[in-house]
């Protein structure tokens, strides 16, 4: 799974909203919805920004199995 559908799905597994999420982030809301589509990359300041402001996670939860692995494919491997 790829770091943008990693984060799209913890978003939406926790019903945060992208507007609010790219305000958190400082980023531009059209490039934030470009970035978590996967038509363009994201760079690491971004990925930071995205991570640390706007999904308030720290830097520990990147390893974190909840984050990394969406709960249906968890779900799936029972």
């Amino acid at each position: 799974m790829k770091m943008y559908e990693r984060i799209r799905n913890y978003a939406e597994e926790n019903g945060l909203r992208f507007n609010h999420l790219a305000d958190k982030a400082n980023i531009e809301r059209k490039r934030f919805y470009r970035i978590i589509n996967g038509q363009t990359a994201m760079t690491a300041e971004e990925f930071e920004k995205i991570f640390i402001n706007g999904l308030s996670l720290e830097e520990r939860d990147f390893f974190n199995k909840k984050f990394l692995v969406s709960k249906s494919i968890m779900n799936d491997s029972a």
